[in-house]
């Protein structure tokens, strides 16, 4: 079923028409009871005429009844949006019903000699056009349906009487009917341009909401951010400042090889905090717009290549096989080489990470079906839901899986890869199912291949 969110404004203004018609209808059976009750008593003096009288208000409430029984099973059966143009034509039809009721009128107690009578059946005609107009002005359609077969059912008896006085007053009948349609139609406008602004500003409202929900949780991951660097960047700080001042407590005369240990670990936790110091600086970079690319013709397959050897490492370290497939040739590529590769070793990274002992990640390095280049990265990893997917592409978020936390960084590779990719007009592309591994393609363009 179709939901409201999903309508457009004109779209909902039409469903809300019928659902107001509906909602008024119940005044309309009113005022056309007690018009009946009305017309009875001013005309129940002509004895003659009482046997049809009866017969036609007893028709008439019948008609009624069935009318009241449309709302309720409108009410009870709470129609969606699609459903809307089943019940406007129920109501169009239930108009024309009740408008040949009124019309039937000049069939069975219309007596045009008696001019007592002539006027009550005119003005019930004319109160009836009227309320309806007022009432009914949320579906006009069904009330022109209720005042085409009346006025001319009346006009038509009239007009056959042959004198001028009752064309006259035929005309006259016609002339208000068309007015009252007029003004249902006036009034529909009004009512569409009402709920116009009211659609608007609920839709504004919506709008503001996201923009508070966006902005909260903007908060929140610049909080969670905050936290997750004071621990990145004390732990390599308080590495960096605890073995220097035990190399400068440290005599000459009793150095030790410790020393070079020391100056490992020293120099280890300083790239360490550089590194997470230039993702930040990159992520603020792009999302300024202020990133040097420094664009060259260089070989994407070869620099893949060097990605492999720079994540060796941390594969093995990890018990993960890596893998790098090519198919040849792949032409040149016009870019900046620096971000591609530092975004294919972000996919690598991630895919080693999330991927127990004894998996496999592999790079493959393909033409895409537009002539364009790929780098898929495949894993045989835990994977994730199709749900955590757009989390995984926001900055400072991380996916909590289960395994390897202490390993997880501060959660800017996955959303540098894409901004890099994004630079170069292409973009990451992630299919993944929790236990059944993750695919992240690197997608670029086929407009900066160089054949």
């Amino acid at each position: 079923m179709t939901t409201g969110a999903s309508l457009s404004v004109r779209e909902r203004i039409e469903v809300e028409r019928v659902r107001l018609f509906y909602r008024q209808l119940y005044f309309a059976i009113a005022y056309t009871v007690i018009a009946l009750v009305l017309v009875g008593i001013t005309l129940w003096h002509d004895a003659e005429n009482q046997v049809n009288l009866l017969a036609w208000i007893a028709a008439m409430m019948v008609i009624q009844g069935g009318r009241v029984a449309l709302v309720v099973s409108f009410i009870r059966a709470a129609p969606g949006p699609g459903q809307m143009d089943v019940w406007r034509q129920r109501a169009i039809v239930a108009g024309a019903i009740t408008g040949l009721g009124w019309a039937s009128t000049a069939l069975v107690i219309l007596r045009p000699e008696d001019p007592f009578n002539l006027m009550i059946v005119i003005a019930t005609a004319a109160g009836v056009l009227a309320g309806g107009a007022a009432i009914m002005t949320a579906l006009p359609e069904a009330y022109f349906a209720l005042a085409v077969s009346h006025v001319a059912a009346l006009a038509v008896a009239l007009a056959s009487q042959g004198t001028l006085e009752m064309m006259t007053l035929a005309v006259g009948v016609l002339t208000f009917g068309g007015l009252m349609v007029a003004i249902a139609q006036a009034g529909k406008r009004s009512l569409e341009e009402s709920l116009h602004l009211r659609f608007q500003r609920m839709d504004m409202i919506e709008r503001l909401e996201m923009a508070r929900e966006q902005a909260e949780s903007a908060s929140r991951a610049k909080s969670e951010f905050l936290t997750l660097m004071t621990h990145e960047l004390r732990t390599p700080l308080n590495s960096i400042i605890g073995y220097a001042e035990l190399i400068t407590g440290i005599a000459q005369s009793k150095r030790t090889d410790k020393l070079d240990a020391y100056a490992k670990d020293i120099h280890d936790g300083a790239r360490h905090l550089l590194a997470l110091i230039n993702d930040i600086l990159d992520l603020s970079k792009a999302d300024a717009g202020t990133i040097d690319m420094q664009e060259g013709l260089f070989d994407v397959a070869a620099a893949v290549e060097r990605c492999r050897r720079n994540m060796l490492p941390l594969a093995e370290e990890s018990g993960v096989e890596l893998k790098v497939e090519t198919s040849a040739p792949l032409p040149a590529f016009r870019g900046d080489e620096r971000l591609i590769r530092q975004a294919v070793i972000n996919l690598v990274s991630n895919a080693i990470k999330f991927t127990p002992p004894r998996g496999t990640v592999r790079v493959a390095v393909v033409r895409t079906e537009d002539g364009g280049v790929a780098v898929d990265v495949i894993d045989t990893g835990i994977g994730m839901s199709e749900a955590d997917i757009p989390r995984a592409f926001e900055p400072f978020q991380q996916i909590d899986h289960g395994i390897r936390r202490e390993r997880q960084g501060s959660g800017l590779g996955l959303p540098l890869a894409k901004r890099f990719a994004e630079l170069h007009g292409g973009g990451i592309e992630i299919k993944s199912q929790p236990g059944a591994g993750t695919r992240a393609r690197l997608v670029l363009p086929i407009s900066r291949v160089v054949a």
